[in-house]
């Protein structure tokens, strides 16, 4: 039987050399029989590594005159390097563990070397980190670009983003019992669980509660949607702001909109579970409204767009390996026509909220700019969003903020 150090691996081969999400990455190696105390520790570790990839790996490689070119070894070694320094495991089981796993991973020839370099890299409590990336662990363009567009506000920036984030809850149904946690004044659905490992699994199967980060949750009050409204949630998945808009205004009628149907079955298993009705379901390309737009312009729409997540890469630590400077630029031109294609279907009078979960400037402040110069009929809505920062266009949320995650919000109404 693969032990759990095996899987954790496969995991992160998976993500670091697949490019796979860490999460479908869980789904694809884990077998469905896994003991759940396993899948636990799989998961926890394979988060781990990643939130800190870049010191741990650093850490062993001090201790080898030349690149270990094996990438399961490789991973192998930072894997056990994080057990010692995050997760506390004591010295004797990270090397015996490892060297087993070594040989169930077809690499008994790196047995001598995993056992000699973790060895002495375990001793090494003195470590320095040699670079910013290491420091941080993010890579260096993602760190520069931060102090650039936050100066004041980068190092807090990515010492949240290297933090297990809380368990941020939204709540459909208030005679529930929901566990240890406190209200947000701001927030009328917003309940934030001292534990973020709290069992909330039988308040999920009810439809009592949603997992939605605070941030997140601001989504539906700024656009305000009101009875009668015609409303697009365009770019959906997984639905959990499709959902909230129902449960903010029941008497609107809402379109949404997603590019991939495997994750517009999110979306259904969302609406289902909180037994809420969308108007219409539809797999299709935000870019090319005139495919599916049909009827009367929208009153209302939610353009939470692709970006480069990273104001929730503590929710999501396989961004600091899988996201490179070079996928920005390709990103924002996206976001650019997805919202020239949207704005050409909302109400004159209608109001369009632009959202993105990134820190990035480019993606968010000066997208708006870029917009609103070149649409004289479109202006910006005042805004204001508790703690948050107001830049020359729309509000940004730092990351770990109020215990937030890092988000931008921008409201346009286009003109009568």
């Amino acid at each position: 039987m693969k032990n759990n150090r095996v899987l954790c691996c496969q995991v992160l081969y998976q993500v670091c050399y697949k490019h796979q999400h860490i999460k479908p990455a869980l789904q694809h190696v884990l077998p469905v029989e896994l003991a759940p105390q396993d899948r636990a520790w799989i998961q926890n570790c394979s988060y781990q590594t990643l939130r800190n990839h870049q010191q741990m790996q650093a850490r062993w490689q001090k201790f080898v005159t030349k690149p270990i070119k094996d990438q399961l070894v490789d991973l192998l070694l930072t894997m056990s390097v994080t057990q010692k320094f995050v997760m506390d495991a004591p010295d004797h089981a990270i090397v015996n563990e490892a060297v087993k796993a070594c040989k169930k991973l077809g690499k008994k020839w790196a047995t001598g070397l995993v056992n000699k370099v973790l060895k002495n890299t375990l001793n090494d409590t003195d470590f320095v980190p040699q670079t910013e990336a290491q420091k941080y662990n993010h890579p260096e363009w993602w760190i520069k670009q931060l102090n650039k567009d936050w100066p004041e506000h980068a190092q807090a920036v990515l010492q949240a983003n290297n933090q297990k984030p809380p368990l941020w809850l939204r709540v459909k149904n208030p005679q529930a019992k929901l566990p240890r946690g406190q209200k947000n004044s701001a927030l009328p659905q917003a309940w934030l669980c001292e534990e973020s490992s709290a069992d909330i699994g039988h308040l999920l199967s009810n439809g009592d509660v949603s997992v939605q980060d605070g941030a997140a949750q601001y989504a539906a009050a700024l656009l305000a949607p009101q009875a009668g409204d015609k409303v697009l949630d365009a770019c959906a998945a997984p639905g959990g702001k499709s959902c909230h808009l129902l449960e903010y205004q029941a008497h609107i009628t809402l379109d949404v909109l997603e590019l991939e149907a495997d994750r517009m079955a999110l979306v259904e298993q969302n609406l289902k579970r909180l037994k809420l009705k969308a108007h219409r379901l539809m797999v299709a390309d935000a870019e090319r409204p005139e495919l599916w737009h049909q009827g009367e312009p929208y009153d209302k729409i939610l353009l939470d767009v692709p970006c480069s997540a990273s104001g929730v890469v503590r929710r999501n630590p396989d961004m600091k390996v899988l996201r490179q400077a070079g996928h920005i630029k390709p990103l924002v031109d996206l976001q650019q026509c997805i919202l020239e294609a949207q704005s050409q279907i909302l109400k004159p009078g209608g109001r369009l909220l632009y959202a993105t979960c990134s820190m990035f400037k480019a993606e968010n402040e000066r997208q708006i700019a870029r917009f609103l110069k070149g649409h004289p009929d479109f202006k910006e809505i005042t805004i204001t969003i508790p703690g948050a920062i107001t830049g020359k266009h729309g509000q940004q949320l730092i990351t770990g903020v109020n215990q937030m995650d890092g988000f931008y919000y921008c409201l346009l109404e286009r003109s009568i």
